[in-house]
């Protein structure tokens, strides 16, 4: 979770026990929490490298490397794809390709650009 999720966290918290008046409003709440946490739980343990649902990443929110960042986009939608669907062909319908070798090229690209770039962060020409 990002500082600023984490802000909006406490502003939430903040205001909701603010609006706290008696006691089934607090077991409500709490709750709430419970839910959340569970929630949570369930999200991180579903995602353990921290990828967001929405395919959205913020490693470093001083990076502003759009590229880089549509590419993580691109493999996240790929890897699901390929996850939920048992063919190759399967995985570009669902991603709304015309056929398996459009997918196919998208994921070559982006395996080349990934070496690229790990070739550029050690030095290597």
């Amino acid at each position: 979770m990002s500082i600023a999720d984490d802000t909006m966290c406490m502003h939430y918290t903040l205001e909701r026990l603010g609006g706290i008046k008696t006691e089934t409003d607090l077991r409500e709440f709490m709750e709430e929490i419970r839910h959340n946490i569970g929630v949570n739980d369930e999200w991180r343990e579903a995602n353990p490298d921290g990828d967001m649902p929405d395919g959205s990443f913020v490693d470093d929110p001083d990076d502003f490397d759009m590229n880089s960042a549509l590419e993580r986009v691109k493999r996240n939608y790929i890897e699901r794809a390929l996850t939920k669907t048992k063919t190759l062909s399967e995985a570009a319908e669902l991603l709304g390709f015309s056929n398996y070798q459009t997918l196919q090229n998208w994921i070559d690209r982006l395996e080349k650009a990934q070496y690229e770039a790990e070739d550029k962060r050690m030095g290597v020409s």
